[in-house]
């Protein structure tokens, strides 16, 4: 074997090992299967101004792009206020705090200034490459030196209250981004010892170590990275073989092209964005409840007092109905205290027949005293027959005489 294959199979040893060492830097995450991850990104071309690029880091595409018309560095995103924060210059003296909606809309929150000052002549953020969020803090890296902005509602607010310097220089200088993950800063090193090693920086002490063999292809400059939920960590390169590359390393050390552009003079991202929660449904309407059939549509009496007596409908008619002899049929009265049930149609009643010669005496009797002028004829009548018999018997005794 040549020395040039043995220095070859050794370099790809190296590299090989390298990338599997990235699983000790995310220990803390949990190992998932990639996922969307959408950030903002602002890319700044030759002219100087940027512009914001709403990207999904897992699968590369490109949901919309905004131009603020400045220039926008160290993005950083506040989940408990849902807002991206940045560093903008251009807006007036000094570096500027702007907030980015998730509509793109950006407001200038005016100049950082240091805890104590009324009246700012200059922010001593200026120029600023890298910046992220935890909790209630907004770390801003430059030149070596790192800057906690108080993000607290109160008289602190966007007022910088802690400033350090990293060590060793020979792995913070380079450093133009990173991401913020369970108290550390992870980044990426392009300085002549780091070469693309991922770095963690404390925020507290501002020191900074270099992770095991982790490492992203040798570039001048990643200007953007973001700690994804899946546990990978994403990085782009503003330039690398005349295009910009975005990266993707997973826990188990592989390193993957995730897009591919024009190269940039400076990126800077924020992300993971929380997904908005969807909308909740409406309840569904009860429908109305069917209407119960009802066997008539006479609406029902209301009940009447216990005291009362409510008549009851007679039976339905017989064949052969026997009618009363002073009066018309008429139901018979029943005490009831509930409601009545719905009368019926009942037929009218047959005319009653008028007494026989056969009807006891009782009945005779009633039915003529019913009517009076049958009782003036029968008087008649029985005195017409006590005439007769007078008259016959009158003749009948004159005729024995005379035959004596």
């Amino acid at each position: 074997m040549s020395t040039v294959d043995r220095l070859t199979r050794a370099a790809a040893t190296v590299a090989v090992a390298g990338l599997v060492g990235a699983s000790a830097l995310l220990t803390p995450m949990v190992a998932r299967a990639a996922e969307s991850c959408l950030v903002v990104q602002a890319e700044t071309g030759s002219h100087g101004k940027s512009k914001l690029r709403w990207l999904d880091a897992g699968s590369g595409t490109t949901s919309r792009v905004t131009e603020p018309d400045y220039r926008l560095n160290a993005l950083g995103y506040s989940a408990t206020r849902n807002f991206v924060f940045g560093v903008a210059e251009g807006l007036g003296r000094g570096a500027h705090a702007v907030t980015i909606d998730r509509a793109g809309k950006t407001q200038d929150l005016g100049p950082i200034t240091r805890a104590g000052n009324r009246l700012p002549v200059w922010s001593p953020v200026a120029g600023v490459t890298a910046g992220a969020i935890g909790g209630n803090s907004w770390y801003l890296l430059r030149n070596g030196t790192l800057y906690t902005v108080d993000l607290s509602p109160g008289d602190r607010y966007l007022r910088i209250v802690r400033t350090v310097f990293l060590r060793p220089i020979t792995l913070a200088h380079d450093v133009n981004d990173f991401a913020y993950h369970n108290g550390l800063l992870y980044g990426v090193s392009t300085t002549w010892r780091g070469k693309g090693a991922v770095i963690t920086i404390d925020p507290v002490s501002g020191k900074v170590r270099e992770a095991e063999d982790a490492r992203f292809p040798p570039a001048d400059v990643y200007g953007s990275v973001v700690l994804g939920r899946d546990g990978a960590l994403y990085a782009m390169a503003n330039r690398i073989g005349g295009r910009s590359v975005l990266y993707r390393l997973d826990r188990s050390g592989q390193v993957t092209v995730v897009r591919s552009g024009a190269p940039l003079a400076g990126s800077d991202a924020a992300g993971c964005l929380t997904a908005p929660e969807p909308p909740k449904p409406e309840p569904p309407k009860p429908e109305p409840p069917k209407p119960t059939p009802t066997p008539s549509p006479t609406p029902t009496p209301s009940p009447t007092p216990s005291s009362t007596r409510t008549p009851t409908p007679s039976q339905s008619p017989s064949s052969t109905p026997s009618p009363s002899p002073s009066s018309s049929p008429s139901p018979s009265p029943t005490p009831s205290s509930s409601p009545a049930p719905a009368p019926q149609v009942v037929p009218p009643p047959a005319p009653a027949p008028k007494p026989s010669r056969s009807a006891a005496p009782r009945e005779r009797k009633e039915a003529a005293e019913t009517d009076s002028h049958a009782r003036t004829k029968e008087k008649r009548r029985w005195g017409l027959t006590a005439l007769v018999l007078i008259l016959g018997g009158g003749a009948a005794a004159g005729a024995v005489r005379r035959g004596r």
